[in-house]
């Protein structure tokens, strides 16, 4: 479980590192079969902090409750695909009345950040319904301007993905996060306009750590144009241009197993000059900075 600690600036948990379906099966358990959820724990920060509630949410609030810690804290979701959401119903602690919770999501589409996350709990889809979760929840629909919290900020810039989605910066005490699991880099031999890949460049600038969209090779990406998700050779380049430090590569495809991901971790090797550490997300490492 990850706990504050006065030593490090920030401790990082992964507890969902999979894109568009959880895949449980047994080639994948290496890095993990849930969906996006990571967790954040600054030095001074009050409370949990959650990034997505992908599948890999619902044992976060189990250790949550398990470590009492489960009190108060902040959900920051990306975008509303079912892989970013779908865990949101199995959070215990959205289901005690003692707890209160501030749920973060941009405007989409279809609604405000309660209309979208309550409009899945309907007996259409799942025997829960939005008047059966106890606790006292916040659903804000986030700005992309800086906002402060207690013991860190958050702002967000838009992605390049079919849908309204934040690739949010978080901050506390000069220690900066960008947390980006789905985002389209159009390679530069592709691309006349690189307008959005500087713009990306610039949010990232110097960032302590980036976890970004690798979910394809440079080979399938091109098959794949337009579906919103990154090569994951692109993605590296791009975070060597903005001067990342520290680059957690993510959103594993469902069909990666465990053996593809192993030669693409080793691959990555040879970027290893360019940052203090880069690795590929796996479900259950804990990192400390």
């Amino acid at each position: 479980m990850v706990k504050t600690d006065a030593q490090h600036a920030l401790k990082l948990r992964f507890w969902g590192v999979r894109g568009s379906i959880p895949c449980p099966e047994t080639e994948n358990m290496k890095y993990g079969g849930n969906t996006s959820c990571v967790q954040l724990c600054f030095r001074n920060q009050k409370g949990y902090l959650i990034l997505d509630s992908g599948s890999g949410i619902r044992p976060l609030g189990v250790s949550l409750e398990e470590d009492n810690l489960q009190h108060k804290g902040h959900i920051f979701i990306t975008h509303a695909h079912w892989d970013h959401i779908q865990g949101f119903p199995f959070f215990k602690p959205i289901y005690d009345e003692a707890n209160q919770v501030s749920i973060h999501m941009p405007l989409q589409d279809s609604g405000d950040c309660k209309q979208v996350l309550t409009g899945q709990l309907t007996p259409t889809h799942f025997p829960v319904t939005a008047d059966m979760l106890s606790a006292k929840i916040d659903y804000i629909t986030q700005p992309p301007e800086k906002q402060q919290y207690d013991g860190f900020s958050a702002s967000f810039m838009l992605a390049n993905h079919p849908v309204t989605t934040a690739i949010y910066k978080i901050e506390s005490e000069g220690f900066t996060v960008v947390y980006a699991p789905d985002n389209e880099l159009v390679p530069v031999h592709l691309s006349a306009d690189h307008s959005f890949r500087k713009e990306l460049i610039r949010f990232c600038s110097g960032a302590d750590i980036l976890i970004h969209d690798g979910n394809y090779t440079l080979e399938t990406y091109e098959q794949r144009r337009n579906w919103g998700h990154s090569a994951w050779e692109d993605a590296t380049q791009m975070a060597i241009e903005a001067g990342v430090k520290h680059l957690f590569l993510t959103h594993h495809d469902p069909t990666s197993t465990d053996d593809i991901l192993d030669a693409r971790a080793k691959e990555l090797q040879q970027y290893t000059r360019h940052f203090d550490s880069i690795q590929l997300t796996r479900e259950g490492l804990e990192y400390t900075f």
